[in-house]
């Protein structure tokens, strides 16, 4: 569970995260391009995509620690997206970046579809706080 309160030092964030890859796949170029240069202040390696499918391919042919997806997007969806990379990794880091919250009915139930604790979610609009924290909590989870 994230903690609401807790601030997150950016500099610090940026140590843990030393030496890892993200896979950022998004649709919409503007928040894509937006967000793909703040993920390359703080990670070593960031690839992106335009879509699932996209994604897929470059997931198959290189290894990420972070896969960060929307869920709706043409071609190939962020669900199926998942559902290929599960049947690779089922513990492999994903972060869904969706206007839809994880309350939110999606089409199916995240958690219990997966049968994964390593999803987590950031919501758009995009607020820095809450994706420091998420990146954080995955981090983290990955050096544990």
């Amino acid at each position: 569970m994230i903690e609401k309160n807790k601030k997150i030092d950016i500099n610090l964030l940026i140590q843990k995260a030393k030496g890892l890859c993200v896979l950022y796949v998004e649709d919409e170029k503007a928040l894509r391009d937006k967000l793909i240069l703040f993920l390359q202040k703080i990670f070593d390696h960031v690839d992106f995509a335009a879509n699932g499918e996209e994604a897929l391919k470059m997931y198959l042919n290189n290894k990420y620690d972070i896969v960060i997806t929307d869920i709706h997007m043409p071609i190939m969806d962020g669900l199926e997206l998942i559902r290929n990379i599960h049947k690779h990794d089922k513990n492999q880091e994903i972060i869904i970046n969706s206007a839809y919250s994880e309350s939110d009915n999606i089409g199916i139930d995240i958690n219990r579809d997966f049968e994964n604790n390593f999803i987590s979610y950031i919501d758009k609009p995009i607020d820095l706080k809450q994706i420091l924290k998420v990146l954080n909590s995955s981090i983290e989870h990955l050096k544990s």
